[in-house]
């Protein structure tokens, strides 16, 4: 798990890097540094030192890594940890690969293995269009889901108007 300390390390000194540039940190670890030295500063000195240091625990990283709650995290729970995030990759990446899979199949009207704008455009009218009489309704929109499960994204635009693509 070197990689992952190497990782760790390389965050941690990017993030250094650019409270220095910033001209003086604003915030550490989210946290304003005046509110960060009135709160660690045990001896008044306005430095922090190693025994006054406390890393916020608001993130719980400690906590979620300590598998048996002893206190300590091992290389044994930080790598099962990896492979149970690596695990969880996968199964999305199974049920992502199902779903692209199933829209694919479901646009390729003319099965020649490819899809047109026209035809990706019909697909996701098709799934929102639950009575299948050619109109969306206002309950149809409403319930309508995004194809990749979540929630709408309302920053990203929306095109409007003729053939996919087009506005």
């Amino acid at each position: 798990m070197k990689t992952l300390a190497k990782t760790l390390a390389k965050t941690l000194a990017k993030t250094l890097a650019l409270i220095l540039l910033q001209g003086g940190a604003m915030t550490v670890f989210g946290h304003p540094v005046d509110r960060m030295i009135d709160k660690h500063d045990s001896d008044g000195d306005g430095m922090i030192s190693v025994n006054e240091f406390q890393p916020p625990k608001s993130r719980g990283m400690m906590k979620r890594m300590d598998a048996n709650n002893d206190g300590v995290v091992t290389m044994d729970e930080i790598n099962q940890q990896v492979v149970d995030h690596q695990t969880k990759m996968a199964e999305r990446h199974a049920e992502m690969t199902v779903r692209v899979q199933a829209f694919f199949s479901d646009a390729d009207l003319d099965g020649d293995g490819s899809v047109t704008g026209e035809e990706a455009q019909a697909a996701a009218f098709n799934r929102i269009d639950k009575n299948v009489d050619g109109y969306l309704t206002e309950q149809e929109l409403r319930n309508a889901k995004p194809s990749y499960g979540g929630m709408h994204r309302p920053s990203r635009p929306v095109e409007r108007g003729g053939s996919y693509g087009e506005s």
